[in-house]
């Protein structure tokens, strides 16, 4: 029976060589799937940049929505306030052309009326007896000659300031009118210009370039008359003088049209934009003494 021994050793020896020999081929087989395969997978670095560009991408498409809503209000909010503004002045011009018309009606009753009740022309007399009449002057001695000169001169302011209307203003609506009407008004109260109507109007008319109105020096008064806006010119004119006369101009003592840039309207205080129109006034009294007749 000791003889057997030796065997059992014999086989524990291959049973240690296959051991090693059963590793030697498992590392052989992972070494071969990885010669197949290629290495293992490691963690892409372009797909942590690619997820942070996508988050900031959209991180900025939402900061862009957001002032993008932002801006649209602010849109509408300030088409509201101009649809606002819009529709009271069209409600002041709808007033403004009512007193104008209740004006026109008022005067035009009260012409027939003084027609109506007038005195009639009488019959005329003989030469003979005109010369036979004593002192056919008589009558002319209580006569007050004061209220012709002062009827020649409503006469005239009214039509200089109906030139202004005519020659400045005569496209733009009757609110636009008023407005120039108004600066001129403006003018006559204040102590740097002439204190009537017509001295406004046409001062500095006898220089080519120093007329406060450009149609007083530029020959525009040569051409023919509209005669229709004509008539409209002088109409309101005489309803403004009357008293049917509103600040649509917001004391505004200049103005000029919207597509030229004069020097001067650095130096002055924006008050409106009436029609094609910018209107302005004097920022201080400082400025209003120390103001060039040319402004």
């Amino acid at each position: 029976m000791r003889k057997r021994a030796p065997k059992a050793r014999f086989l524990r020896h291959n049973e240690g060589y296959s051991s090693d020999a059963t590793s030697k081929m498992r590392r052989r087989k992972v070494q071969d799937r990885r010669d197949i395969h290629g290495p293992a997978p490691k963690p892409a670095l372009g797909l942590d940049v690619n997820w942070t560009l996508r988050s900031l991408m959209a991180a900025g498409l939402l900061s862009v929505c957001v002032v993008a809503s932002a801006m649209s209000a602010t849109v509408n909010a300030s088409r509201a306030e101009e649809e606002r503004k819009r529709e009271a002045a069209i409600a002041e011009e709808a007033e403004l052309v009512a007193d104008l018309a209740n004006y026109l009606a008022a005067e035009t009753a009260a012409t027939r009326q003084a027609m109506d009740d007038g005195p009639r022309l009488k019959p005329a007399m003989a030469m003979g007896d005109l010369i036979a009449a004593e002192d056919p002057t008589e009558g002319l001695a209580s006569f007050d000659f004061t209220d012709l000169t002062v009827a020649k001169l409503d006469a005239e302011e009214r039509k200089c300031l109906a030139q202004a209307i005519y020659y400045e203003a005569r496209s733009e609506p009757r609110i636009g009118q008023l407005a120039v009407a108004d600066v001129v008004l403006n003018r006559v109260k204040s102590p740097v210009y002439p204190n009537s109507i017509c001295g406004v109007v046409f001062q500095g008319s006898e220089r080519r370039t120093g007329c406060q109105f450009s149609f007083t020096c530029d020959g525009s008064m040569q051409a023919r008359l509209n005669k229709r806006k004509w008539k409209e010119a002088q109409d309101l004119s005489g309803a403004v003088l009357a008293g049917v006369r509103a600040p649509v101009s917001r004391n505004a003592t200049h103005y000029h049209a919207s597509y030229v840039s004069p020097h001067w309207a650095n130096t002055l205080t924006p008050t409106a934009t009436i029609g094609t129109h910018k209107f302005y006034k004097f920022p201080s009294r400082r400025t209003v003494a120390a103001a060039p007749a040319a402004m």
